[in-house]
């Protein structure tokens, strides 16, 4: 018996000596591939706008009913073959013309094709207009240029795929979708037609030049999917797009992603229903990202944005500004955030830019924490100057006029005002609700130098009411600020004389009282009155009988930014124009996941 086992041992410490001696022989092919090129979704051929090109997805396939797959791992490239144009038209009774050269070019050109598989990975081939006549209908075949990993393979019978490719009619008044000759946009069909002319390597240039009439129309975005670089100059010229309506499941918007610039454009009964966990707002989900500067200039939105799922960053304009610069632009109606996630805003749920001569007349409804007349919250650095809102502002805490909250380091809020009624269980302000940059829930005022900027804005709010009333102590509430970091620059703010102040039951003692200037040399001080967390920041009353236009006349306010003639001062309208042809492109942020900040419940 113990020798059958040492038998079976020495047998079995054998085996892997054994399957060394041949270490290629599973690398042989012992069944003779045959293979052919495909070109995938071109059955019917492609049509091209002249200046633009398309990108078309190339594969090798076995040919199975003439031949076989093969048994080991391969990788093949692949080439245009201009030889067999006449033989596809002798075949098919055509008169094609071969492609030229300087049309095509594979940007991606190895496929894998795995053992025993019919079809390979993908290969990229994109197709211009280049060298081509308007006219006549050109013919690429593509074939299998190189095959590595055997030499027991052949082509198929049929070797090619074939692509099938015409120049679109541009008609002369429809532009060629430059700078000096943008496409001209008349009809809807026109403008439905968009996203076939953009592309990710040019600057597309648009010019709306109608009125147009959306009503049935389900939008999809114009730049949605990676790289979100369909670069978009779009000139509404001063009309209107009526009834857009946008329920798309990626960046539910009119643009998606702004990239480039959007300027002198009106939407009236818009609406933007968002199911998805997708930032979301009429204009652009985003207003740029890393790399991808974009500019919102003289826009002009009434409708509403009602978001469901839980993800921060929904506004009437753009759920998120990054990098970017928002101007002369206005939101009314309504804001609605059901879903659950800190930043909601009238015109941007959150901000990393700028935003200046802008306004929001709207009604900002949110479950979550972190909710503006204009804007959620800053995510970086940002700049809100010139900027006004009315209506009515509702969250569960860290709830104002302007922002909910201002928590990163040096942003800037100037010449600001609010009218809205803000509503919360408590940290509200009739400009910022929150300004302790991300400090959370039981830290005290930051004593760091947050450098963060309100000057001369004033809360002319309706009312300020925190409705909380149970005996928890909570972060307190402020005319101008809320729960305040003590070492920033609060200078000069007014409030309206007979504001209607309520405090929540636990700082019923923080009354509304004048207070200095504040800045990092000379910190603010705790209010008065009991309450660990009694940091808010009132500013001045103004003088009983004042109004807003002469309050802000007395702080300085440019004249050539405001019109003063009546008791409310108003913005004058902007000069209709694109901007700044070369945007910043400095700044943080990136699509799709953002790094977020820690925001507190």
């Amino acid at each position: 018996m113990k020798k059958y086992i040492s038998y079976i041992l020495i047998l079995f410490l054998a085996l892997p000596f054994a399957s060394c001696q041949k270490p290629n022989e599973e690398n042989v092919s012992k069944m003779k591939g045959m293979f052919r090129a495909g070109v995938d979704g071109v059955e019917s051929g492609i049509e091209i706008v002249p200046g633009k090109s398309k990108i078309v997805d190339v594969r090798a396939y076995a040919d199975t009913i003439n031949g076989s797959v093969s048994d080991v791992y391969l990788k093949m490239s692949f080439k245009g073959d201009p030889d067999a144009v006449a033989t596809y038209n002798s075949a098919h009774g055509t008169s094609y013309v071969a492609c030229p050269g300087s049309a095509y070019e594979f940007t991606s050109n190895e496929v894998m094709m795995p053992r025993y598989c019919a079809t390979s990975t993908t290969a990229k081939l994109k197709i211009s207009t280049s060298g081509m006549e308007d006219g006549v209908t050109y013919l690429l075949p593509v074939t299998i240029d190189k095959v590595v990993g055997t030499d027991n393979y052949e082509l198929s019978p049929d070797p090619c795929g074939f692509v099938i490719i015409t120049m679109a009619y541009v008609p002369p008044e429809a532009g060629t979708g430059t700078k000096e000759d943008p496409y001209n946009i008349y009809t809807l069909a026109d403008l439905t037609g968009m996203s076939e002319k953009v592309s990710d390597d040019s600057k597309t240039y648009f010019r709306l030049q109608a009125d147009i009439d959306m009503t049935g129309v389900k939008w999809m975005p114009l730049n949605f999917a990676e790289p979100y670089k369909n670069y978009i100059d779009f000139d509404g010229n001063g009309h209107t797009l009526s009834n857009f309506y946008c329920e798309f499941a990626n960046y539910p918007s009119f643009f998606g992603v702004l990239y480039g610039k959007c300027y002198d454009l009106n939407f009236t009964n818009a609406v933007i229903n968002c199911e998805t966990a997708q930032a979301c707002g009429v204009i652009g989900s985003y207003c740029g990202t890393t790399g991808i500067p974009g500019e919102c200039r003289n826009v002009h939105v009434e409708g509403s944005v009602t978001c469901t799922a839980n993800v921060r960053g929904v506004g009437g304009l753009f759920g998120r500004i990054v990098a970017s610069t928002v101007a002369d632009s206005s939101f009314k109606g309504t804001v609605t955030n059901t879903g659950g996630a800190t930043g909601t805003g009238g015109l941007a749920g959150w901000l990393n830019g700028t935003i200046e001569r802008c306004s929001a007349e709207a009604d900002v409804t949110s479950t979550a924490n972190y909710t503006g007349g204009l804007v959620g919250y800053d995510n970086a650095k940002s700049v809100i100057r010139d900027c006004w809102t009315a209506g009515t502002v509702k969250a569960p805490q860290r709830a104002g006029g302007i922002l909910g909250g201002i928590i990163k380091e040096e942003t800037e809020v100037r010449n600001c005002y609010s009218t809205a009624a803000v509503e919360a269980n408590f940290c509200i302000g009739g400009i910022a609700g929150h300004c302790n940059l991300d400090k959370g829930s039981g830290v005290l005022p930051n004593t760091t130098e947050a450098k963060d900027v309100v000057e001369k804005c004033i809360a002319w709010n309706d009312s300020l009411t925190a409705t909380n009333d149970d005996d928890s102590e909570h972060y307190s509430s402020g005319a101008i600020t809320g729960y305040t970091s003590t070492k920033s620059f609060l200078t000069d703010c007014v409030r309206k004389p007979d504001l209607i102040f309520i405090e929540c039951k636990t700082q019923a003692t923080n009354v509304l009282y004048d207070m200095p200037n504040a800045t990092p040399s000379a910190p603010m001080m705790k209010a008065d009155g009991t309450g660990t967390y009694n940091f808010p920041y009132h500013g001045k009353a103004a003088p009983a009988g004042s109004t807003l236009s002469s309050v802000a006349k007395s702080l300085g306010w440019k004249t050539d930014v405001w019109n003063f003639s009546g008791d409310t001062p108003t913005l004058i309208p902007a000069v209709s124009g694109g901007g700044d042809d070369n945007p910043d492109l400095d700044a943080g942020g990136q699509l799709p996941d953002f790094p977020e900040n820690e925001l507190f419940n």
